[in-house]
């Protein structure tokens, strides 16, 4: 976001930065504006004074500064000399992380391009906080719009929603019919003409309409149960694709629960609505149009008086509409917090009986539990409360058609019949009308569910990048000036340069946090860098179609991941149109045929949920095989012989050795002697390049990686006295 603007008092050529700050250059809570133009930076105080100005020709580099519950902009001068610019919140800390590269780029030339667009927390038309970060504020969501997106998952199934109005009419129309018959039949009988053949007639066009109209229901229903279990799937389908779809970073900030709950749970409430509440809405919307017409036609008057009450309801709905979808929203929202205690509970059951915290679990369960049971309760409630003002209306609604329709029977206004039969449509209106606010409800629930299945469905994509252009790698892999950060106030990544020529081995080396997982990320693109390039074979990666980019990568984890299926199933997951006989040679390339083959069920043993019926050694094995039968070009090994015993790691370095021949490869190890054989080793260090060459060559050099070793060996030494011990 570059905002142009002048700060009073001073002439700027062009402002590209600017920024307010809610602490002074001594870290005192205070105001101060931080300018930042091509050729200076300004700090101005609240008065519009000039409290510094550095002009960008001085500057070597700029760089943010922790403090507690803050931070400062430091400017380090090409004299030696640091200045500090201002000082800010933890508030602003993402801004001015995105201001000091800003100001770097400037200093050094560099093309300059930041991103100052800050997460929404609070929502722009009411202010109220937001449930999540860039969420969508419930209060103030266009259920009619939503709905409108959920019926464009209608589309497929045009002749059964037209066959669906068709049907709905019709029956709308014969359930119309009793009321007429009912009228005919007291008038008839009361004034004493009509014989026992007219009433007979009557009473089996009253039952034939009936069973044509039940029938049609049925029918009806039939369909809407259809049509509404359809969209709910098609619906669960988008979501589960638009999941596979999301960038990792959306993972990073989002509980598996949570997203697990928008595919279930939300909807399920979608699925409920249309099945359940949207027949009735249809049916009685009908059904009210129909009666008005019969009693209007019959009587203005008396119709008018006892639909007053309608309007009355009506209001009644849309005061309490907002609020009430407010309470069902923070309802799922509870839910979803319980789905993501669950799984995360259930996922880490070894870990809790290791530790015997079990009660510990339990009552962190419950006090989700009591959240969730206070939203519900008082959503509930509130809905009741309504539920009893429409009562009420209904009520006094029935005693109007009693006093005043009474009244024209005394006078001779109207026939008794013909009060009968306005009573008999008064209860066909009045008595769906008390269930309308739950329709309201239910609509409530399940757009405010929708609006939650949307909001992810929008969130941006893996970046496609040069659609339809597929590149055969052939392995180079060069970083430019790459800078990247998860938090963008705290970049992992400073600058990182290096090439990987085709078909080396890279070794990626460095203390916890040096940036080393990163670096196979970006690699990966499951990121994509922040400043800088990363280019493949001499093109910005960023050009090239990225299911093909990726289908030319295999990563091997220090976890491998593996899914329920049989062993067959799992090494060919990424070539499932493998012959059986492909299978078994990649099995055979990475050490693990024997095993397989000792097993009762060979190669189709079922592996168990995440390969929890296989030991550590045999999930890697699986793991490197399914690498050999991707074929990729480029190779990133994360860690992958850190949990496995010696035996089982010579097996293992076998395999990759085999699957690293002739492709660029990313290694991660644990253990730095391993790698030894790796073409060359990048040494980093508080996410910048350290060091770069052999491993003969850094360990003469004495530097980073010398003392990493030489740390490693002692270690190494303590720990097997221990063991002699």
């Amino acid at each position: 976001m570059i905002q142009q603007a002048s700060p009073e008092g001073r002439s700027i050529d062009q402002v590209l930065i600017d920024l307010t700050a809610d602490m002074t250059e001594d870290a005192k809570f205070g105001f101060r504006r931080l300018v930042v133009s091509s050729s200076e930076v300004s700090v101005l105080d609240q008065s519009g004074a000039s409290v510094l100005r550095v002009p960008i020709a001085d500057i070597e580099t700029a760089r943010n500064e922790p403090l507690v519950s803050g931070g400062r902009l430091l400017l380090r001068m090409k004299s030696g000399e640091d200045i500090v610019a201002t000082a800010y919140s933890l508030t602003h800390s993402d801004l001015f992380s995105e201001a000091a590269r800003g100001v770097e780029q400037l200093a050094k030339g560099q093309e300059f391009s930041i991103n100052l667009k800050r997460e929404k927390t609070r929502c722009a038309k009411c202010g109220r906080l937001l449930p999540e970060k860039d969420g969508v504020c419930p209060a103030c969501l266009n259920r009619g719009k939503t709905f409108m997106r959920v019926a464009v998952f209608l589309a497929p199934y045009k002749a059964k929603v037209w066959a669906l109005i068709g049907i709905s009419v019709v029956a709308t129309g014969m359930n119309l019919v009793p009321p007429q018959l009912q009228k005919l039949i007291v008038d008839g009988l009361t004034a004493s003409s009509m014989d026992v053949r007219a009433l007979v007639t009557l009473v089996l066009i009253w039952f034939s309409v009936a069973a044509v109209a039940i029938g049609l229901q049925v029918v009806s229903n039939r369909l809407m149960t259809f049509l509404g279990s359809s969209i709910a799937a098609d619906l669960r389908a988008a979501t589960f694709q638009t999941v596979q779809r999301l960038q990792v970073a959306y993972f990073d900030k989002k509980p598996v629960g949570s997203i697990a709950s928008r595919i279930t749970q939300d909807t399920d409430r979608i699925w409920m609505f249309l099945v359940d509440g949207m027949p009735f809405l249809v049916t009685n919307g009908l059904v009210l149009i129909g009666v008005l017409f019969f009693l209007f036609q019959l009587d203005a008057v008396l119709a008018a008086a006892i639909m007053a009450p309608i309007p009355v309801m009506a209001l009644i709905s849309v005061a309490f509409w907002k609020n009430l979808s407010n309470m069902f929203h923070k309802v799922s929202q509870k839910w979803a917090r319980i789905y993501m205690h669950i799984n995360e509970a259930v996922s880490g059951v070894r870990v809790v009986k290791a530790f015997v915290r079990e009660d510990h679990e339990y009552d962190r369960f419950q006090t989700r539990n009591m959240d969730c049971l206070r939203a519900a309760v008082a959503a509930d409630q509130r809905w009741y409360s309504i539920l009893g003002a429409m009562s009420l209306c209904v009520s006094f609604g029935m005693l109007i058609n009693w006093g005043l329709g009474g009244y024209f029977v005394m006078i001779n206004r109207l026939t008794l019949g013909e009060f009968i039969m306005a009573n008999s449509y008064l209860l066909m209106v009045y008595g769906p009308l008390m269930w309308f606010a739950q329709i309201n409800n239910w609509f409530s629930r399940a757009m405010a569910s929708a609006e939650r299945i949307f909001e992810m469905m929008d969130m941006p994509r893996d970046a496609g990048g040069g659609k339809g252009d597929k590149h055969t790698i052939v392995g180079e892999v060069q970083f430019e000036a790459v800078r990247f950060g998860y938090d963008k106030s705290n970049p992992v990544l400073k600058g990182v340069s290096f090439t990987a020529k085709p078909g080396e081995m890279i070794g990626l080396v460095g203390h916890s946090g040096a940036g080393k997982s990163t670096t196979i990320n970006l690699v990966a693109r499951f990121y994509e860098p922040d400043a800088g390039r990363i280019l493949i074979d001499g093109r910005d990666y960023k050009e090239l179609e990225l299911q093909d980019y990726r289908s030319q990568i295999g990563i091997v984890l220090q976890e491998p991941f593996l899914f329920h299926g049989t062993i067959a199933e799992n090494i060919a997951y990424g070539k499932p149109d493998a012959s059986f006989e492909e299978v078994m040679a990649a099995a055979k390339a990475a050490n693990a045929h024997d095993f397989v083959v000792s097993k009762t069920d060979g190669y189709d043993t079922i592996v168990g949920e995440r390969g929890a019926k296989l030991s550590g050694g045999e999930r890697q094995r699986i793991s490197i095989a399914r690498a050999i039968l991707h074929d990729p070009r480029i190779l990133i090994l994360d860690e992958a012989t850190s949990s496995v015993d010696v035996e089982t790691e010579k097996q293992i370095q076998e395999a990759i050795a085999r699957l690293t021949k002739g492709r660029t490869t990313f290694a991660i190890a644990h253990r730095l002697s391993t790698l030894r054989n790796a073409d060359r080793l990048i040494v980093l260090e508080r996410g910048a390049v350290s060091e770069i060459g052999t491993h003969e060559e850094l360990m003469t050099s004495k530097g980073v990686f010398y003392k990493l070793v030489e740390t490693q060996s002692k270690i190494n030494e303590i720990v097997g006295v221990g063991v002699i011990g």
